[in-house]
């Protein structure tokens, strides 16, 4: 297998002030780089079996680690967030290639030709990994794999977004989806960690680990603002105003939009812990 690195991939440090990486199993902080993966999005799972429950999933041209193969599975360690799960090896492939730009759209599509009237190849979401080869043409631009993707649609690596939310903005009415990442289907802390990374900040894959990580708790009597965390008892979402907040939730199977006083009382009557856990701000 070709290895590379983390920073070929413009990873930052995954942002990790309270050393978490350290305390859990299941989270690998990785920096060696020896496959990707080659679906559009490819489950994680807990083991190596297609019923088995699914961690998370990964995104085309995402760096992986592989640790273990058994029959047609790996064990690998997703690069992004330090995920350790069993990928069906047919959405990996051991040969890296160095990614130059990234899809900066909710999703796209790869085409045979440098026309938009040819036929697609493959839909491609937010954050995955592509290498051109060559100039635009038509507006496309050329992949390694013969593809072309509109140019707009695709970013340089190490080039970002400034704005999370308006990022995740984009994802309202998309499926909720266990362990999602992508428009096909994301869960809420997906949510948040796709649109942060969109930003170019790298952080943790889970609501419990983002409540830990992510910024600072607001102090008595200070109001929401658009772009700071809600938290529930695994529940997150990013406030728009101090009274709406944007979220993938089980309630609509869905992201959408809702007052967080009505969050807080769906919340309420699927626990006997305190329901709302607090404000952060980054």
């Amino acid at each position: 297998m070709e290895t590379s690195s983390a920073a070929s991939f413009g990873l930052s440090p995954l942002h990790d002030p309270a050393g978490i990486m350290q305390d859990q199993a299941r989270l690998i902080d990785s920096i060696l780089i020896d496959a990707q993966v080659t679906s559009v999005v490819a489950p994680l799972k807990i083991d190596p079996e297609a019923e088995s429950e699914t961690l998370t999933y990964v995104l085309y041209g995402e760096p992986l680690q592989v640790l273990a193969e058994t029959g047609s599975w790996q064990l690998v360690v997703s690069v992004t967030d330090g995920y350790l799960g069993w990928i069906d090896q047919r959405s990996v492939s051991g040969k890296v290639t160095e990614p130059t730009h990234t899809v900066c759209v909710p999703l796209t599509h790869r085409y045979e030709a440098p026309d938009l009237k040819t036929n697609p190849v493959k839909t491609l979401p937010l954050g995955a990994y592509v290498t051109a080869t060559g100039s635009a043409e038509n507006g496309f631009l050329p992949l390694v794999d013969g593809s072309w993707v509109f140019i707009r649609h695709l970013r340089v690596i190490g080039n970002y977004d400034d704005d999370p939310v308006a990022v995740a903005e984009c994802f309202a009415g998309v499926p909720y989806l266990w362990g999602g990442r992508s428009v096909l289907g994301i869960d809420c802390s997906g949510l948040i960690q796709v649109s942060l990374a969109a930003c170019g900040r790298r952080v943790h894959r889970d609501s419990g680990t983002q409540l830990d990580s992510l910024g600072n708790f607001l102090k008595e009597g200070e109001h929401p603002q658009r772009g700071d965390l809600a938290f529930f008892p695994g529940h997150v979402g990013w406030m728009l105003d101090s009274e709406y907040i944007l979220h993938a939730n089980a309630t609509h199977m869905a992201v959408t939009i809702d007052r967080l006083e009505d969050v807080i009382s769906w919340v309420a009557a699927q626990t006997t812990t305190p329901p709302f856990l607090g404000f952060k701000r980054l």
